[in-house]
């Protein structure tokens, strides 16, 4: 079984996703998990992983891709980015710290590069198409 050759999006200055847009990509996600009892919602993450994206990044157009290269992420990424990264220890660190870290995470993404600190962990970026 062969692995399919990642997507590179042009290397090109790309769109970077608005802060708005990355609020509302993530109350979607939230939005899409309740209206789904959360299983319809981990689900399609299953599949829209392979292409850099959440369910709501499907639907809002935008797309994780490397910091460095401009490479969409594959599955295996988002799945760490998603699953271990921003779900068990961004939970596990919230959960510590009575959801201060989720603030400052959150917030980071004011910055000029608008990357978020689990954007910063894993070396991704939101980009809109």
């Amino acid at each position: 079984m062969t692995e399919e050759t990642p997507e590179i999006i042009d290397l090109e200055p790309q769109p970077l996703a608005s802060v708005q847009a990355r609020l509302g990509s993530f109350l979607l996600d939230i939005g899409l998990a309740i209206v789904t009892l959360f299983v319809g919602w981990v689900i399609w993450n299953l599949f829209t992983w392979k292409t850099g994206q959440t369910p709501a990044k499907r639907i809002l157009k935008q797309v994780v891709v490397d910091a460095k290269t401009g490479e969409v992420f594959s599955w295996s990424r988002m799945a760490l980015r998603e699953f271990a990264v921003k779900g068990a220890a961004g939970n596990i660190a919230s959960g510590a710290t009575s959801g201060v870290t989720f603030v400052i995470d959150s917030l980071f993404v004011f910055r000029n590069d608008r990357r978020t600190v689990h954007d910063l962990i894993v070396g991704s970026k939101v980009i809109q198409l």
